[in-house]
Formats: C-alpha cells, sequence, structure tokens
C-alpha cells in the first residue's frame, strides 16, 4: 500500500510538470492598434495601447516602436491604465511601410518576466495603396518557461508553513490539553513527544522563511527591477516581503518554544505556540493578497460554468471573494497537513501502550479538527476554481486545469483515510482491550496521509507558479472563423468581436495553403465581399469590394451589419492561379448600440 501511493504521487507529480510546462506570465489581451492592423497613408497611428491578463509593476514596463531600418519613434514614459493591465506610449511617426511594437513587461501579481511583439502597417499613398505584404504574422506574448528553483521554494515554503502551524495548533490545543490528565502527564512520552512537537514547528519556520527569502531575490534580483517602486507597485513582491518577515519572527518564537520545552514542562511554552498559531494565520493571509486569486477582475467564470452569471453585482469585491477562498484553502491545507506532519514525527510516542491516554485525547482531537479543515479546503477549492480555470473547457484543456484535476484527485484517498481513522480505528481503540493496536494502525495510515499532503503541496506550488487558465484564456481576445475552400485555409477576423448591429467592424481575411500552412498569396484586388442579413430578408444583400491583397491579407472596415440577427458574411477571392474562392460565414448580433 505505501509503495503504490509513493507511486501514485510520483506520477500525478510528474504528470502535472508536463501538462503545466508552459510559461508564465501576464498574457497580451490586446492592443490599439490592433496586431496586423493596415492603415491608409493619412492614418497614422498616433500611440499604443498594450492591454495585458495580469497588472504590470510600477516602472518595469517598456514599448519600442520600431519601423524596418530599427528607427524608435515611441515617445517614452510608458503610461498604466486600467487598474495596471494597460501600458500606453505615444508614437512619433509619420510616413507608410511596417511599424514593430517589441514590449516587456513584470507581473505585479506574481513578478513573473514577459514579453512580446505585433505589428501594424500604413499603406503607400500611391492608387493601389501597396507596401504591406509583409504584415499578417499576428501578436506573440511568452516568458521564461516555469522555473524548477520557483516550484521548489514555494514547495518548502507551503510545507514550511504547514508544519510550523500544524506544530503549533496541535501542541496548543491538543497536546497540552491532554496534559491536565494526570494518567498523561506521568507518562515519559508527553515531555519526549511535546519537545519533538516544538522541535517540528521550529524546523517548519524556517524553511518557511528561508523559501521567502529565496522566493524575494529570484524575483527582485533576477526577474525585476528592484528597488523601493517596484515593491509599492507590485502586491506580489510586497506580500513577499511582508511574508518573510513574518516568518522571521514565527522562527523566533518557536525557537524559543523548543529551548524552554527541553528543560520546562509543556505548559509553560503555551503562548508561545498560541503566538505562533497566530503568526502562522497571519503569514497565510498576507500570502493570499499576493495572489492570483486576489488579482481577479470578476466573478465571470461562474457564468461560463453555470451559463448564468447571477453574481455579477459583487464583480466589485470579486479580489475580496479570491483572498478569502485562498485563505481559507491554504490554512485548511496547512492544518490538515502539518498536523499530519507533526503526528508522524512523535509516532513512536503515539503508539506505545503506556501512551494510550496521550493518544487518545491528541488523534481524537486532530481527528476533529481534521473534519473542518476538509470543508475549509473544498469549499475554498471550489472558489478558487471558478476564479482561476474560468470554464470547462479550461479546466479539461489547460495545464493549469490538469494540475487542479490532479490535486483534486488526491484529496480523495486522504478524505478515505481520515474518515477511516476517524469512524472506525478511534471508537475500535476505546471499546477493544488493545488500544495501542488501533493507534498503531492509525499512525501507519497518518504516513500515507502525509505522503499525499506533501504531494498535494508540491501541486499547489506548481499552481502558484503557473499563469491561471482563466488568464490564458482571456489571452485570445478576437472573434475568428475559417473555412478552407479548394485546399485555400480562408480565416476571418472580426475587430471588436460582434455583439452589437449598426456598429464599425473590421473584417479580415487571412489565406494560407491548408497542405502546410504558408501563406497563399495568389488572390487579386477584384475580391469582393457581401453581407446579407439572414433575419430580415426584405433588406437588400451589400456587395463591397475587399482591401487587398496585402500579400495573404484581404480587409474591409464597413458598416454593412446594421440591424440585430444573424448575417451571413460571404467573401469571394478573386484568383490568379484557378477559380474564385467563396465560402460563407454566419455570425450573430444583438440590438444596436
Amino acid at each position: 500500500m505505501n509503495r503504490a501511493i509513493i507511486v501514485l504521487c510520483a506520477g500525478l507529480v510528474l504528470a502535472a510538470l508536463l501538462s503545466g510546462g508552459a510559461t508564465a506570465h501576464a498574457n497580451y489581451v490586446s492592443s490599439t492598434p490592433r496586431a496586423d492592423s493596415i492603415f491608409p497613408y493619412n492614418a497614422t497611428p498616433t500611440s499604443v495601447n498594450i492591454t495585458l491578463s495580469e497588472a504590470v509593476e510600477s516602472g518595469a514596463g517598456t514599448i519600442h516602436v520600431t519601423n524596418g531600418t530599427g528607427a524608435r519613434f515611441d515617445m517614452p514614459p510608458v503610461t498604466l491604465s486600467g487598474a495596471g493591465l494597460t501600458m500606453s506610449v505615444g508614437v512619433n511617426r509619420t510616413g507608410s511601410g511596417i511599424i514593430t511594437v517589441t514590449w516587456t513587461a513584470v507581473s505585479a501579481v506574481d513578478g513573473h518576466f514577459t514579453a512580446g511583439s505585433f505589428a501594424w502597417c500604413v499603406q503607400n499613398p500611391d492608387p493601389n495603396g501597396t507596401g504591406c505584404s509583409g504584415a499578417g504574422l499576428g501578436a506573440t506574448s511568452s516568458g521564461a518557461p516555469i522555473s524548477p528553483f520557483e516550484v521548489g521554494l514555494r514547495f518548502i515554503a507551503f510545507f514550511g508553513l504547514a508544519a510550523a502551524l500544524g506544530a503549533s495548533v496541535l501542541g496548543a490545543f491538543m497536546w497540552i490539553p491532554a496534559g491536565r490528565d494526570p494518567d498523561v502527564k506521568e507518562t515519559p512520552g508527553y515531555r519526549l513527544g511535546f519537545q519533538v512537537v516544538t522541535n517540528v514547528g521550529r524546523i517548519g519556520a524556517f524553511g518557511f522563511a528561508l523559501a521567502y527569502a529565496g522566493l524575494f531575490l529570484l524575483t527582485d534580483a533576477l526577474e525585476s527591477t528592484g528597488g523601493s517602486s517596484s515593491v509599492v507597485g507590485s502586491p506580489y513582491k510586497l506580500s513577499v516581503i511582508l511574508t518573510l518577515a513574518v516568518g522571521a519572527v514565527l522562527f523566533v518564537v518557536l525557537s524559543n518554544a523548543f529551548m524552554r520545552a527541553r528543560k520546562d514542562p509543556p505548559e509553560s511554552t503555551h503562548r508561545y505556540l498560541l503566538l505562533g498559531a497566530l503568526l502562522g494565520f497571519a503569514a497565510i493571509a498576507i500570502g493570499s493578497a499576493g495572489t492570483h486569486a486576489a488579482a481577479v477582475q470578476s466573478l465571470g467564470g461562474i457564468s461560463n460554468y453555470f451559463g448564468i452569471d447571477p453574481l455579477a453585482p459583487l464583480n466589485a469585491i470579486a479580489p475580496v471573494i479570491g483572498t478569502f477562498a485562498d485563505a481559507a484553502h491554504i490554512a485548511g491545507v496547512a492544518l490538515w497537513v502539518g498536523g499530519l506532519a507533526t503526528i508522524l514525527a512523535t509516532r513512536s510516542f503515539l503508539r506505545e501502550p503506556t501512551s494510550v491516554p496521550l493518544a487518545r485525547i491528541v488523534l481524537g482531537r486532530f481527528s476533529a479538527m481534521a473534519f473542518y479543515c476538509v470543508g475549509l479546503v473544498l469549499i475554498g477549492g471550489l472558489v478558487l476554481a471558478l476564479l482561476l480555470v474560468g470554464s470547462w473547457d479550461a479546466l479539461f484543456s489547460s495545464g493549469y486545469g490538469w494540475v487542479v484535476l490532479a490535486k483534486v484527485s488526491l484529496f480523495v484517498p486522504m478524505i478515505a483515510f481520515g474518515a477511516y481513522n476517524r469512524y472506525r480505528l478511534i471508537p475500535r481503540a476505546a471499546e477493544t482491550g488493545d488500544p495501542a493496536a488501533a493507534f498503531r494502525k492509525l499512525t501507519w495510515n497518518v504516513r500515507n496521509e502525509t505522503a499525499i499532503g506533501a504531494t498535494v503541496l508540491v501541486l499547489a506550488a506548481i499552481l502558484a507558479s503557473l499563469t491561471p487558465a482563466v488568464s490564458v484564456f482571456a489571452g485570445s481576445s478576437e472573434f475568428t472563423l475559417s473555412d478552407t475552400v479548394s485546399g485555400i485555409h480562408i480565416q476571418m477576423i472580426i475587430d471588436p468581436p460582434p455583439a452589437s448591429a449598426n456598429i464599425s467592424y473590421t473584417v479580415q481575411f487571412l489565406l494560407t495553403w491548408a497542405s502546410n500552412g504558408s501563406a497563399y498569396n495568389f488572390g487579386k484586388n477584384t475580391s469582393v465581399i457581401t453581407f446579407r442579413s439572414e433575419t430580415n430578408v426584405l433588406l437588400p444583400p451589400e456587395t463591397l469590394p475587399l482591401d487587398g491583397p496585402h500579400g495573404n491579407h484581404f480587409f474591409i472596415t464597413t458598416l454593412a451589419m446594421s440591424q440585430p440577427g444573424t448575417w451571413s458574411i460571404q467573401p469571394r477571392v478573386v484568383r490568379s492561379d484557378g477559380f474564385d474562392l467563396i465560402t460563407t460565414f454566419h455570425v450573430v448580433l444583438t440590438g444596436g448600440s
């Protein structure tokens, strides 16, 4: 059984690493000008706005605007707006040609560096408006792969905090109260085991503080601009610094508890353990304020799961809900796994026949607490899944979603072991003549539970290092449809995404060979597009010329879709190497703007 559990846990961690091996960063969502836009000669953009999926750290964003020769036309400084999600810079550029935008940013949510690029084109002033055949590469957005060093530091931090908090709570509310029983107080295991409890807490606090020191150095020295201004402009970095300070104090407090426990009765350390528990909860609260859950902008993920959005009025407090859900989830896991680790460390004292009264009180009280921890874990985890995964599709088609599923799958055997201990072994210890045998079996199960709990914390460390699925899926704000005709792939892009009637839409078509994805450049400038209302048959169809070709790119900006309902969009691409390409797309519009 023990070997099977280890193999299961190792397999789930490996699968999570493989499925979650993408980069973690603030993703490109949209820009003005839009990537691959084509402008007339007299409509050169005068500014660039780039919206990302996560807020940008103050002072860490850069935008460079260059032409084909590398000359720069951006006019710093780069400013932030829209809750820090949008970077903007002025542009001083006239004339035709392809303009390339390269940008960098550091996420204020997780401290990760990201960079990207896109281009637009201004047509030549000649009658045909040529000169944009090189546009059409789309927008890029990428960062460094997930760092195993970061995942390791986060795991040490999670496990260290769990050990420190679990040992403090178990010592203050389970072990010391058991000493009120004279039969317990006189046993050797009561005092010697308590020294182990405080030592577990002390070691855990040390690992927790050390890991956060590493996270700060990793973020500040390797992925950020550094300096006090970057701390003020980054909730994540601020939470790391404050959590590090709390961790250092926690280590001092629990070290004093351990030193006192070596020479004085356990009762003399009670106030140290209470303070340690308070500091542990404070660390959880501060750390939760610097997570992706605290940065969510809406509760819209619920509508993606259930098809309704009943909590839309609460969007303003979505960050508060996310913070509380994250804190509750982490507190439940920390108390549960930390208590298990402490019991595992003291198992040699708890399964001795002379320690049956001690084991009955400590294990009985821990089992009761674990029951409530399960509730915190499940409720907090459910809310986090709604906020950070965002949809059923994202749950089953993203690396983040698969790591969430792996983590959830491990709670099932943990709950099963806990239920068996609570409802079978603890009652058996009270009813049989050999309670020590029942407690020996229980501590054996605790070893399995602890191994699974440690794996849960590894998966939690991976999740904390990944970009949430809801942010990844938000990185695609385009409305696209596609079809393949005569071996040519036709992709239609509508900007903005179709919603209301009677507003201006830019409709673009990109043509590629279906066999290899390379650009199809044999369209002619006599190509047209027809808009027809399928809802109002009395409205005559409108056929308009497409602007192009610009290599494999055609487009039109029009008010043709003037009424709500279903519209058919039929491009006719005239070819120089064959028959015309004709296909039909459908979009649905609501009432006019």
